[in-house]
């Protein structure tokens, strides 16, 4: 049991991905020797990413509380991007209008965006369905990480 243990520890600390790692991440198309796979929140979802952000986590945080839309339908809540974080990624939404970003929190895919209809701001709302326990995981986990 110890060297299962031991050889555990030695794949996650010499691994390039930490399982929880939070940022955006490029989608890589294709799953055959993908150098991570990641699961949604919900575990509905599969992506292969690699094993480095494109924006790491330090180069955002959350700003607000968690609010509801008109309807009470949704919530939301803000993600301010550092000056570096929102140049990396106006970059690559001008550069590669082909490829999709997630936002990986604490391991888990959160939030898929597609280059072409995305528009990066300093400032981006975050939305998800009202009182879901998994948009909630997510507020909560980028709220802990500031």
């Amino acid at each position: 049991m110890k060297l299962i243990i031991l050889f555990a520890a030695f794949f996650i600390f010499t691994s390039g991905f930490s399982s929880a790692q939070t940022g955006f991440f490029l989608i890589v198309t294709s799953k055959e020797n993908c150098p991570h796979l990641v699961k949604s929140v919900d575990y509905k979802q599969t992506y292969c990413i690699p094993n480095d952000p494109i924006i790491g986590g330090k180069e955002f945080r959350v700003e607000g509380n968690l609010q509801y839309d008109l309807t009470h339908e949704n919530q939301f809540f803000g993600l301010r991007l550092t000056k570096e974080g929102l140049e990396t990624l106006r970059l690559i939404c001008a550069n590669l209008p082909e490829k999709q970003l997630v936002l990986v929190v604490n391991g888990k895919a959160a939030g898929l965006y597609n280059n072409k209809n995305f528009k990066p701001a300093e400032l981006m709302s975050i939305s998800g369905k009202a009182n879901s326990p998994e948009f909630h995981w997510v507020y909560d986990n980028l709220k802990d990480k500031n």
